[in-house]
């Protein structure tokens, strides 16, 4: 069990969801939360929570699952999902969040991940893949592609970003 207490000042006025919009000022934060991890040890883990608190003058629960299921010593995938119930003096909604990631280790020196993830509050399903390679001891090459979706709309999930970056790391020894 464990319990944070927080304060943000918003310095102008936020817009948490399409209906939802947060007044300018100070919002104290006070919540608590409870977890059961399932032993780490296993081939199935994971974990349950739930948390409830203050948020920005009304309350928010969170329930949700964080696991972790190894297939072999190379894969893994970690299931997980949240939702989140909302009740502000200026609207009430609840929002899910649910995931899989997984991970291949091909060597010590190299793996590949991969992540999905859909947002019920912006209707968004972002996809993440992550190719790491260490070809010397502190040098890497790093490969991601990430892809963001609409799928509020009707058709086909709009595209809303997409990005492909390559990062080369060298260290040199002097």
């Amino acid at each position: 069990m464990q319990y944070t207490d927080s304060f943000e000042g918003l310095p102008e006025e936020f817009k948490l969801t399409s209906d939802v919009i947060l007044p300018v000022g100070g919002y104290s934060f006070g919540h608590l939360r409870t977890e059961y991890d399932f032993g780490a040890q296993r081939r199935v883990s994971g974990r349950l929570f739930y948390t409830r608190g203050t948020f920005y003058g009304g309350t928010r629960s969170d329930v949700g699952y964080q696991g972790r299921a190894v297939f072999t010593p190379q894969l893994a995938i970690e299931p997980r999902i949240s939702v989140s119930d909302v009740d502000l003096p200026q609207g009430s909604f609840t929002t899910t969040l649910l995931g899989t990631r997984a991970s291949f280790t091909v060597s010590p020196r190299m793996f590949l991940a991969a992540l999905l993830q859909f947002n019920s509050s912006s209707k968004a399903v972002d996809t993440n893949i992550r190719f790491r390679w260490e070809y010397e001891p502190g040098s890497d090459l790093f490969i991601v592609y990430s892809d963001g979706r609409d799928t509020g709309l009707e058709g086909f999930p709009r595209l809303e970003n997409r990005s492909f970056v390559v990062k080369f790391t060298r260290l040199f020894r002097f």
